[in-house]
């Protein structure tokens, strides 16, 4: 089953740097086509948000966001259908 990406933020942004990403963010997945596994999205996800700021990982079936110096997590990429 194709997975389709949601953004789910769970921190407000804290510079405006961080909103413009947020909004890059947000017009990528608005633009993908369903996946197969989502977490393939992570590379780009890594490159909108990179180290050593944040932190970007993969859980099972979704890619979640920390800032580096924060243990809650910023944000999620989850299937829509979750």
């Amino acid at each position: 089953m194709l997975q389709l990406p949601e953004l789910r933020q769970e921190l407000p942004t804290s510079t405006p740097e961080e909103t413009a990403r947020f909004t890059e963010l947000a017009q990528l997945l608005a633009t993908t086509a369903p996946l197969p596994d989502l977490r393939d999205l992570a590379p780009a996800v890594r490159q909108l948000f990179p180290e050593p700021a944040y932190e970007v990982g993969c859980g099972g079936s979704h890619i979640w966001l920390h800032r580096a110096d924060e243990s809650q997590r910023l944000a999620c990429v989850l299937d829509r259908h979750q």
